[in-house]
């Protein structure tokens, strides 16, 4: 998995502790995201997303999901 959130935190001049103790996680937490190492829980996702003022889409790109086909091109089936 390939994050943009250090991207996005440096358009808002924010750090790396900022960002975490806004989303209420360590500065480690922070570091693995940018790094691609961790996988969010959904709710963290949510919030990362939140403060950055971006969509989850904007910031996570996972390495199986071909990058000429993005979201927009999914179908979500519902029963």
């Amino acid at each position: 998995m390939q994050t943009r959130i250090k991207e996005y935190r440096a358009r808002l001049s924010m750090t790396q502790d900022d960002l975490a103790k806004k989303v209420s996680v360590r500065r480690e937490t922070i570091v693995f995201l940018e790094q691609g190492k961790y996988n969010p829980s959904l709710r963290l996702a949510h919030d990362v997303a939140h403060t950055l003022h971006a969509r989850i889409d904007d910031l996570f790109i996972f390495d199986d999901e071909p990058e000429e086909e993005g979201p927009e091109h999914r179908v979500v089936l519902i029963d």
